[in-house]
């Protein structure tokens, strides 16, 4: 216990430095295997202002998410749907056929009984439409880069991932997540630079990140736009 609030300490023969992580799951400190308790509770109060107000954004993001959750098992007229950076308002509408389809820039769920249909078929609907749409869209931002990046994939696999945005495999194949077709389509541009990278070299070194930055310069923004905000991708 750290003020009030829990630390978890990861100790690693390999590592020399200190690195100090607070996120969703808590804050956590990454030291040398060797490092005494007294020394860790030190460098932790060196940095107890920056600790705090880390702290305090993962508490709001915590907040946010659980709201974006209630939001979304209430799928109705007038909800919002984010897809590939935009907020796409939802309409339910009679219909004789059932199904979901786009129009001019609204999300139009058709039914018998889609105004009557339970949120959970709502949203069942709904993710079914999200996951063709970015299997559509994730193909194609594959077949344009992997030109650039001078690759070619063995097979692309559309993912449902909860801890990642993308892998690549020693056999050539790279997945995705179908959840990236909720962000703006230069992010999702910028996680499939990245995994395709990786069939030139696999791992994060600076060969790799040169490689990204190649054929995204901006790739360092786009990264740190997933980390503040990967959370938001989600229905």
């Amino acid at each position: 216990m750290f003020d009030n609030f829990e630390v978890t300490i990861i100790r690693s023969a390999r590592r020399k430095t200190v690195a100090i992580k607070v996120d969703l799951s808590g804050v956590s400190v990454r030291v040398p295997e060797n490092l005494p308790q007294d020394r860790i509770r030190e460098l932790i109060a060196e940095k107890s202002d920056w600790v705090q107000r880390k702290r305090q954004v993962a508490e709001q993001k915590r907040q946010a998410i659980a709201a974006q959750e209630q939001h979304g098992e209430h799928l109705d007229n007038g909800s919002r749907i984010l897809v590939q950076g935009r907020q796409m308002p939802l309409e339910l509408r009679e219909d004789p056929q059932m199904g979901v389809a786009e129009e001019s820039g609204r999300l139009i769920i058709r039914g018998p009984n889609a105004v009557r249909a339970e949120p959970e078929q709502r949203r069942a609907l709904v993710e079914q439409w999200l996951f063709a749409r970015a299997v559509q869209e994730l193909h194609f931002c594959v077949d344009v880069y992997k030109q650039k990046v001078g690759v070619h994939p063995s097979i692309i696999q559309i993912k449902d991932y909860r801890a990642r945005w993308g892998s690549c495999k020693a056999d050539g194949s790279i997945q995705l997540n179908w959840r990236l077709i909720h962000a703006p389509i230069h992010i999702m541009d910028y996680v499939v630079i990245h995994e395709l990278c990786h069939l030139h070299e696999m791992n994060h070194s600076l060969r790799f990140w040169s490689e990204v930055e190649r054929v995204d310069p901006q790739y360092r923004s786009n990264r740190q736009w997933l980390k503040d905000n990967g959370w938001r991708l989600t229905l």
